[in-house]
């Protein structure tokens, strides 16, 4: 438990529209990839396909998980650009995939053509497995400080 490597690609939009994906290396969390088990801890017939627990801990009264500061979404957002590489957020829209990834933004656009026109997402799930969009974040759960994302 709590010894998988992820990817969380966090999206971006520009005041031009163009699209960035910010990624970052995730190391100790949990990730179940078995919609069958996720059934049974849940009784849900819709469970997510992907379940990921990420841990985190308190520092100067901020959430940080390894060692980037979390932030809401919103937040996150009305960063200077230079600092989104900096800290994390999970939303929907947002993805993340089993696995290390470089850590370099990466311009949406620059995937528009490849494997059918989808765009970077669309790249990533098509050439690798267990990626997953964000479908669902619960947390940030104060008791056993961590987040739990669903992913599909």
């Amino acid at each position: 438990m709590y010894n998988k490597t992820v990817t969380v690609f966090n999206k971006y939009e520009d005041q031009t529209g163009e699209i960035y994906w910010y990624p970052h290396v995730l190391s100790g969390v949990d990730l179940i990839v078995d919609k069958a088990a996720n059934i049974a801890k849940t009784g849900l017939d819709s469970a997510d396909t992907a379940k990921l627990h990420i841990k985190y801990h308190i520092d100067d009264g901020k959430k940080i998980i390894g060692s980037l500061p979390w932030l809401p979404p919103k937040e996150w957002e009305r960063q200077p650009n230079d600092e989104l590489s900096e800290s994390i957020t999970f939303d929907s829209g947002d993805f993340f995939m089993e696995g290390e990834y470089p850590t370099d933004p990466v311009k949406d656009s620059d995937y528009a053509d490849r494997l059918n026109g989808n765009g970077f997402y669309g790249y990533m799930n098509k050439r690798h497995d267990y990626v997953f969009l964000i479908t669902n974040v619960g947390g940030p759960y104060t008791l056993i400080p961590h987040f739990e994302i669903g992913g599909a």
